[in-house]
């Protein structure tokens, strides 16, 4: 009798061996076959769920996304509000353990490859958008609630914002042994000391 296969553990073997290609290798390196390899299974397998390299890319990135969702959901809210932003500004910049740190140099990667690859753009964007308006609901709860002033340019706080964090993630991802748990909370910290009092 053949074995039942459960589609979803399986997509999840693939996206796995899939992140560890193109954290060791590199997304110009990484193929599907490589991939079948490294998830111990046919070149066949992998292709009957990803018939196409794109389509294995997307589906890697949409996890890492989801993953950055579950994170979010998770943030405890009842702290003091600086705090509570620190700890979500913290959710991007993950540098725990070393699933998290592979998730960010996929999206380093897959960040630096989209901009010369069109197929891959509008995901690129759409990440971004989210990350943004992720740092206006920081920036616009920290003005509510009295950290920044009323007068604060909501759009152009959140912007320097983003662009901060994408800077400390590329940051941890190509100088990881400088960064950890501590100096990220630290650095995220007196970020938003300094916006505070400006």
């Amino acid at each position: 009798m053949p074995k039942i296969v459960d589609h979803a553990e399986r997509k999840d073997q693939i996206v796995e061996a899939t992140f560890r290609c193109i954290h060791h290798y590199g997304f110009e390196k990484t193929t599907l076959r490589e991939i079948a390899k490294e998830a111990e299974l046919s070149l066949g397998s992998v292709q009957h769920f990803f018939p196409k390299q794109k389509d294995i890319y997307m589906y890697a990135m949409d996890v890492i996304y989801q993953r950055f969702e579950k994170r979010m959901q998770k943030v405890i809210q009842n702290q003091e509000v600086f705090e509570n932003a620190v700890r979500t500004v913290k959710q991007i910049v993950q540098v725990n353990t070393e699933e998290e740190r592979i998730e960010n140099d996929i999206w380093v990667k897959f960040s630096i490859m989209a901009t010369m690859n069109k197929e891959y753009q509008e995901q690129q964007k759409g990440f971004r958008e989210v990350h943004l308006n992720f740092a206006k609901d920081i920036i616009k709860t920290l003005i509510n609630h009295g950290y920044m002033k009323k007068s604060t340019n909501i759009e152009e706080s959140a912007n320097s914002l983003i662009i901060y964090i994408h800077g400390l993630v590329f940051e941890s991802v190509i100088y990881a042994h400088l960064y950890n748990d501590q100096m990220v909370e630290k650095e995220i910290r007196e970020y938003l000391q300094r916006i505070c009092t400006e």
